[in-house]
């Protein structure tokens, strides 16, 4: 079992779940799944009983996830155990907004997808463990938080750009499932193999090619230089041949490519209007 494949398959399950769709995660669901949650007597076991919990727990809020990553454990030689951290942006009916910590242990093994003798083996889930306040049951009791694990955060102006996400893989094996909204620019680095991610928080050094991330998300960054891609919505200004960023930063933009860009940066900008 292949734990990048797990870590990137385990992120988008989560995804899809709290925009609203469970079957993807019921999917890859074991039939005797543990689930355990933070609170107690908060347990659920096999694949029937939790799937229907979570076929009808309402949806009373709004979530989006932002800023993940993952920690990954082969276990012998069939399993692999996935600890996920991500914040969860909780935007309640009465319009407040809220964001709380979540960590998620994602335990896989491989199992024979049938009883046939000669049935083909995947993974499947065989224990999900919530170890924080932030339930992975949608329902208002579980979603509520101490006042402790509560900060009130201003509600995004642009909310489709923090469900716009980007898988990145960190240099020490974890997996980040950044909001691209939250990403300034990312530049290749090591002679073009690797790249660094500027976000409004900080820098994240990753394995993926610039041109690997500038094919797979075309529709969040535009291509200013052949070391550069860039968040248009950062963009405060351009002029022949460089660009800032609300930050301060200034990249270079070159002549053969200022004109194709100040075309797609105006694109960008009429597309949004």
């Amino acid at each position: 079992m292949k734990q990048k494949e797990i870590s990137a398959l385990s992120l988008r399950l989560i995804a899809d779940f709290f925009d609203g769709s469970a079957e993807p995660l019921i999917g890859y669901l074991s039939e005797g799944v543990l689930w355990v949650g933070p609170k107690d007597n908060q347990i659920v076991r096999g694949k029937e009983e939790l799937a229907s919990i979570l076929h009808h727990a309402k949806q009373h809020s709004r979530y989006t996830l932002s800023d993940i990553s993952t920690q990954s454990a082969p276990v012998g030689k069939k399993g692999v155990n996935l600890l996920l951290f991500y914040d969860v942006i909780i935007r309640k009916p009465d319009g407040s907004t809220h964001i709380g910590r979540q960590r998620t242990l994602i335990a896989w093994e491989l199992e024979k997808l049938s009883e046939q003798p000669d049935a083909e083996v995947g993974p499947r889930i065989v224990m999900i463990l919530v170890s924080n306040a932030m339930a992975m049951l949608k329902t208002e009791d579980d979603l509520s938080l101490p006042d402790s694990a509560k900060s009130s955060v201003r509600a995004a102006s642009d909310e489709d750009s923090l469900s716009r996400r980007i898988l990145v893989r960190g240099i020490k094996d974890e997996s980040h499932y950044l909001d691209a909204g939250s990403i300034l620019y990312i530049e290749s680095t090591d002679s073009s193999h690797h790249s660094l991610v500027h976000t409004t928080s900080g820098e994240l050094p990753c394995l993926d090619r610039l041109t690997v991330l500038a094919s797979q998300y075309s529709t969040q960054f535009l291509r200013c230089h052949a070391s550069y891609l860039v968040n248009p919505y950062y963009v405060a200004s351009l002029k022949r041949f460089s660009l800032t960023l609300s930050d301060g930063t200034i990249l270079p933009v070159p002549e053969k490519k200022y004109t194709s860009f100040k075309k797609a940066l105006n694109e960008w900008a009429v597309g949004r209007s």
